[in-house]
C-alpha cells in the first residue's frame, strides 16, 4: 500500500500551494459573471440529463454545487489502493457465507436468496465485482489518512455511473476556466469515468473465461418507476468506445443451448441491476429469469454472486476478531483504519470498539453519542438515526422497537461525514458560503479509480434524499 500521509502538494494543501482557497477564487468574480455562471451550470446539466424523476416520472434538475472539490496524485492513489484491498476482502464473504454459520447469522439472506445461492453457487468461481464505496475525507486537512472512513458498499445496482462524468464536465466546462484567469496553475482534470471502470471489469473478466466475443448486455428492468435512468447513457457510451452493447431487461434475455440471446442478438457477458432477492421475488411469480440464472452459475454475470452481499453487516465480520485470521494482514490493517465497527441489534456478547467483550445492547444504551443506526439492507440513506443527533430517551425507545421488530438493524459507530463549505450564489449574484456534508462514491478496477462526489445539508447525504452532485477532480 502506498504512503499517503504526506501532504499532496508541497505547501500542504490547495490553499497553502496558491496562496488561496477555490471559493476565494470565486470571490474575485463579478455579481455578473457568477450569475451567468449558476445558469450556465444548471442549464447544462438539464441538457446533459442530470435529474432525477420521481415516482410518477416527472424530471427534477439535481443541484450541481458550484466549486468541485480538488485531490491530489498521491491521495488518489492512496483510495484507489485501500478500495482494491476492501474489494479482494467482499470477494471472500461469498465463500465464508458457504463455510461458516456464523457469517450465515450476521449477513441473512431471504429463503428465495438462498435457494438461489445454493443452486447457482460453484466453490471454485472467483467471483467479480463492479460497485461503489461509499466514504468520506476531508481532502484539505493533514490528517486526511485518520479521518477517511468507509460507510457501506454498494456492489448491485450502483448508481452515478453517468451522473459521475457529466457532472465532471460541467464543471471542468463552465467553472474551472473561470478559475484559472485568477490561478493559471489551477489545472485540473477529471479522475476516471465510471463507465471505463465498468468496462475495464468487463475486458478484465472476459479474458479471464477466454471469451471470443465480446457482447455485452447492461441488465436493468425498462418499466422502473422513478430514481436516475442511466442505463442508455451508458449504452450509448459503450458502443463509442467500439463495444456491442444493449439495454435489456433480464426477462427479455433467452437461452439457445448454452447461449444467451437478446432478440436476434447473442450475449455473451452481463452487467445486472438487480440483486437475486428482487428477481426471485418476480420468477415465484412466474416470470421467466433462466437466463439470468444460467449467467450467474457460468460466471457470466457482473457482479457474480458474491454482490449479494449489500448488508451493512458486513462491517460486523471486518471489525470482528473472531474473523481475523480469515483475512490477510493488509486486510485487517485497512479494516481497523478505514472501516467503522459494526453489530447487528440484538442481546449478544460480542466486542466494543476496544476489543473489550461486553453486553451488546447495554453497551449501545450507554454510548449514543458514538454511535448510529441503520436498517441492515436499506438503501439510498432511508432510516439512518445518528446518536448524536437524539436524546436519550428517543435512542432508547428506538433501540427497543429495533429489538421487537421484524427487521435487521446495525449499530454503527459514527464517524463525522466531511463538513465543507460550498459556495451560494443568490438572484442577484451576491456570493456566500454555505455548510454542506459531503461524501464520495468510489468506483474502483485494477487500474482506474473514479470518484463520485454528493452534498447536502443533511448528514445522511444521498440524491434520493434531496442532495447534490460535487465534481471531484484532480489537481495536476
Amino acid at each position: 500500500m502506498p504512503r499517503a500521509a504526506s501532504p499532496f502538494l508541497p505547501g500542504g494543501n490547495l490553499k497553502d500551494s496558491l496562496g488561496t482557497t477555490l471559493n476565494g477564487l470565486l470571490h474575485r468574480l463579478g455579481p455578473d459573471e457568477l450569475k451567468k455562471m449558476k445558469q450556465e451550470v444548471r442549464e447544462a446539466g438539464l441538457s446533459r440529463g442530470i435529474v432525477y424523476e420521481d415516482d410518477a416520472g416527472r424530471p427534477h434538475p439535481t443541484p450541481i454545487l458550484l466549486r468541485p472539490r480538488v485531490l491530489g496524485g498521491n491521495q488518489r492513489q492512496y483510495l484507489h489502493a485501500i478500495s482494491l484491498v476492501l474489494e479482494g476482502a467482499f470477494l471472500k464473504l461469498v465463500h465464508l457465507w458457504h463455510q461458516l454459520s456464523a457469517v450465515r447469522r450476521i449477513l441473512p439472506l431471504t429463503e428465495l436468496e438462498q435457494k438461489w445461492m445454493h443452486d447457482l453457487y460453484r466453490p471454485e468461481d472467483r467471483g467479480v465485482l463492479f460497485g461503489r464505496f461509499d466514504a468520506s475525507t476531508n481532502f484539505a486537512s493533514k490528517d486526511w489518512v485518520k479521518h477517511t472512513y468507509f460507510f457501506e458498499f454498494n456492489p448491485v445496482g450502483v448508481g452515478g455511473t453517468y451522473l459521475c462524468p457529466a457532472v465532471d464536465e460541467v464543471i471542468c466546462t463552465h467553472v474551472v476556466p473561470r478559475l484559472r484567469q485568477h490561478a493559471p496553475t489551477l489545472l485540473l482534470e477529471p479522475n476516471d469515468d465510471p463507465r471505463k471502470v465498468l468496462l475495464e471489469t468487463l475486458a478484465d473478466h472476459a479474458r479471464s473465461l477466454r471469451l471470443k466475443r465480446f457482447h455485452i448486455g447492461l441488465c436493468q428492468y425498462k418499466d422502473l418507476p422513478g430514481g436516475v435512468n442511466e442505463f442508455p447513457y451508458n449504452v450509448e457510451f459503450l458502443r463509442s468506445m467500439g463495444v456491442a452493447a444493449w439495454h435489456v431487461d433480464p426477462r427479455e434475455l433467452r437461452l439457445k443451448g448454452e447461449e444467451m440471446w437478446y432478440g436476434d442478438h447473442p450475449i455473451d457477458l452481463l452487467y445486472r441491476d438487480h440483486e437475486t432477492n428482487d428477481m426471485a421475488a418476480k420468477e415465484s411469480k412466474g416470470e421467466d429469469f433462466t437466463a439470468m440464472k444460467h449467467a450467474l452459475r457460468t460466471s457470466r454475470c457482473v457482479s457474480s454472486l458474491a454482490g449479494e452481499f449489500d448488508h451493512k453487516s458486513v462491517f460486523q465480520v471486518f471489525t470482528s476478531p473472531e474473523f481475523d485470521h480469515y483475512f490477510s494482514s493488509e486486510e485487517r490493517k485497512v479494516f481497523a483504519r478505514h472501516v467503522p465497527w459494526t453489530r447487528l441489534v440484538e442481546h449478544a456478547r460480542t466486542t466494543d470498539p476496544d476489543g473489550h467483550e461486553v453486553d451488546l445492547l447495554p453497551y449501545l444504551e450507554r454510548n449514543r453519542e458514538r454511535l448510529l443506526l441503520k436498517p441492515n439492507r436499506s438503501y439510498g440513506g432511508e432510516g439512518i438515526l445518528v446518536g448524536p443527533e437524539m436524546d436519550d430517551a428517543a435512542w432508547q425507545a428506538a433501540l427497543q422497537r429495533i429489538v421487537a421488530g421484524p427487521i435487521a438493524w446495525v449499530a454503527q459507530g459514527y464517524k463525522a461525514v466531511a463538513e465543507i463549505g460550498f459556495p451560494v450564489i443568490d438572484e442577484d449574484g451576491t456570493l456566500g458560503t454555505a455548510e454542506y456534508f459531503s461524501v464520495l462514491g468510489l468506483f474502483v478496477s485494477g487500474q482506474r479509480l473514479a470518484i463520485l462526489g454528493r452534498a447536502s445539508q443533511r448528514k445522511v447525504v444521498n440524491v434520493a434524499q434531496k442532495g447534490g452532485l460535487v465534481a471531484v477532480l484532480r489537481l495536476l
